[in-house]
């Protein structure tokens, strides 16, 4: 392929005003030599597998650390040119283009005054053409929720398609999904479980979808348990334990009462959030 460069740069005099009759001017002009001049350039052809051109593909060029050094659009023939490249230096090349998928790298080393010409020939990617969904779970003052469960169900069906997890923004992705009309169930420990239409209308779609949970306050209270036994680490049956609260200002309150089972566990359930410890006894009865 026969490119034309420019020798020089393309410069600019400065400006001078032409007033009297038959005066004159003088205008030089020092030109400065083109850096590209003995830069290489790199060409060729984006295609499918039945040779067909791809309009619109991007081809991404790296540099040999794989940093990024420039990227161009296929046009309507699919042909894509980087013209000025810096010679003696090793390059990577690929190309992508919606509905394909990435394509293999071309390594490569540009010399100088010459031209590199390779093809891409893509492959038809159908899970591209699908549609997901990128959502947010949150409780009512904004917050993540990172503890829920999402499943995905199709229609009315109650047999989940997809089961994932959130992440610790709360976030979570599915994939893969042809347009139709979901339910998601979002589950979180503490949070009354809900149910969410979501319907995709069409390929490739990026649905946003954001659900907020309700606190349950009973769920969202806590247990405390324990074991309680003697000196030589056996179990204690049906001692009396004492569960007391420490308040901001060191109070001690007791607020429940319950009995070891025969194993010396103890357990209190519904407890809301705070500070506690327990006090046990047992008391017999002597003759």
């Amino acid at each position: 392929m026969r490119i034309l460069k420019e020798e020089y740069i393309l410069g600019q005099s400065i400006a001078k005003n032409l007033a009297g009759i038959a005066e004159s001017i003088r205008l030089d002009l020092s030109l400065g030599t083109n850096p590209g001049l003995k830069s290489g350039t790199f060409t060729g052809k984006v295609k499918d597998a039945s040779g067909m051109p791809i309009p619109e593909a991007t081809v991404i060029l790296f540099n040999e650390d794989y940093s990024v050094h420039h990227n161009t659009l296929t046009g309507g023939d699919g042909i894509f040119i980087f013209p000025s490249l810096e010679p003696n230096l090793k390059y990577h090349a690929y190309a992508k283009a919606p509905g394909f998928m990435l394509s293999e790298g071309i390594s490569f080393e540009i010399h100088e005054n010459k031209t590199m010409e390779t093809e891409f020939v893509l492959t038809s990617d159908s899970e591209e053409i699908k549609s997901i969904i990128v959502g947010t779970v949150k409780n009512i003052e904004g917050s993540p929720i990172s503890t829920a469960t999402v499943e995905l169900y199709k229609n009315a069906d109650k047999k989940p398609l997809y089961l994932t997890f959130v992440n610790e923004d709360g976030r979570f992705i599915i994939c893969d999904l042809e347009p139709s009309l979901y339910f998601l169930k979002i589950n979180a420990p503490g949070y009354f479980s809900e149910e969410f239409p979501v319907e995709i209308t069409q390929p490739q779609a990026i649905t946003i979808f954001e659900a907020v949970l309700k606190e349950d306050l009973k769920a969202s209270k806590g247990i405390v348990t324990g074991i309680i036994t003697d000196s030589e680490n056996n179990p204690l049956a049906n001692t009396d334990v004492i569960l007391f609260r420490i308040g901001e200002n060191g109070s001690q309150t007791p607020v429940a009462y319950t009995r070891s089972n025969n194993e010396g566990i103890y357990l209190f359930v519904n407890v809301p959030q705070g500070e506690y410890y327990v006090n046990s006894s047992r008391k017999i009865t002597m003759e």
